[in-house]
């Protein structure tokens, strides 16, 4: 009652009031400081799996709008840093034409040939294959190629801190400040979170190409409460960054099952507009690299599955296997006729 009263007469005094007060759910239902409020801001905190995750929600914020859902937030140093949840502007996605007429170049010529003369602006592009297969190597010629056509490009690196990932291809575009790295060293982090570095130094760079390396390990990096949703939250992340006009090249890797085709460890492929498969197969006792391009959304492309080869942080692409049958199964034979 106490409370309710100061309230009451801190309004008449025309004074901004800024009260703090402990509450359990069932007793913020019941309290009629609630009611008085004009506006409410609701913090808790949630331990799962031994990580602790701390959420704010917008309760009630009387005669105006306010951002719907929960939103994450951190308490450092400097402060309460909050990560609003990522949600795609209507207008946003009225205003920004995607056409698909407008191709980015992957930095590989022959590939470029084979996606039909590129990757359409503003797609999202997954890239899946075995470990060792050649993805950070390709994501790597793709934002070099953006940097060399005058493109600044952004990297997320979940694979391993920076410092060990980064190939000297890739460790001079950063140093020259033409590509940007997203600390990605912190635990448990949030989707929402990793979207609110992702877009600040994509404003800031001007950055046209983003690059996330990989989702398996993204996922890993998150708190274990928001691994639940992941395929949500990586669906509203790529709907922001695209919305955004940039475009997005995901690496997932993807073991070699040759017993069922799969492009996606999460049922997530649906999410990409682009899929490029990486994998090994064995031919005369060796294990060669193979490339194909799966889909590329509202346009034609190569259906070829190609020999290519990685020297010097370079992604080189051969011939068509033409000759062979078998592939997908991992043990290409010669299609060829016997010689007599």
């Amino acid at each position: 009652h106490f409370v309710q009263q100061l309230g009451m007469q801190m309004t008449s005094w025309q004074a901004t009031t800024f009260l703090i007060g402990e509450y359990l759910a069932p007793e913020a239902e019941a309290s009629p400081i609630f009611t008085v409020a004009d506006g409410i801001l609701w913090m808790s905190q949630l331990v799962h799996r031994d990580a602790m995750v701390r959420k704010m929600q917008v309760v009630k914020m009387r005669g105006q709008a306010q951002s719907l859902g929960l939103h994450t937030f951190r308490i450092g140093n400097d402060g309460v840093q909050i990560f609003p949840r990522a949600i795609l502007k209507p207008s946003a996605d009225a205003e920004l034409q995607i056409s698909g007429d407008k191709r980015l170049s992957m930095g590989v010529p022959a590939l470029d040939e084979m996606m039909g003369g590129g990757l359409p602006v503003g797609y999202s592009l997954l890239v899946v294959g075995p470990s060792g297969s050649g993805k950070t190597v390709l994501a790597t010629q793709f934002l070099a190629e953006g940097v060399r056509i005058g493109e600044p490009g952004v990297i997320a690196a979940f694979e391993k801190s920076p410092n060990q990932l980064l190939s000297h291809r890739l460790n001079k575009l950063v140093k020259s400040g033409h590509v940007g790295v997203i600390d990605t060293r912190a635990l448990d982090l949030s989707i929402d979170e990793t979207l609110h570095d992702l877009v600040d130094m994509i404003n800031r760079m001007k950055a046209k190409r983003v690059v996330i390396d990989s989702l398996s390990g993204f996922e890993l990096a998150l708190a274990a409460v928001f691994r639940e949703d992941f395929r949500e939250s990586l669906y509203r992340m790529i709907s922001v960054l695209t919305g955004m006009g940039v475009t997005v090249l995901m690496t997932a890797e993807l073991e070699d099952r040759y017993t069922d085709l799969r492009f996606s460890s999460y049922g997530n492929a649906f999410l990409a507009d682009a899929i490029i498969m990486l994998r090994y197969v064995e031919i005369s006792g060796q294990f060669k690299r193979v490339i194909s391009i799966v889909k590329i959304r509202g346009s034609a492309h190569s259906k070829d599955i190609r020999f290519f080869d990685i020297a010097h942080d370079q992604l080189t692409i051969g011939e068509p296997l033409t000759h062979y049958q078998g592939i997908l199964s991992g043990q290409a034979t010669s299609a060829l006729p016997p010689s007599v």
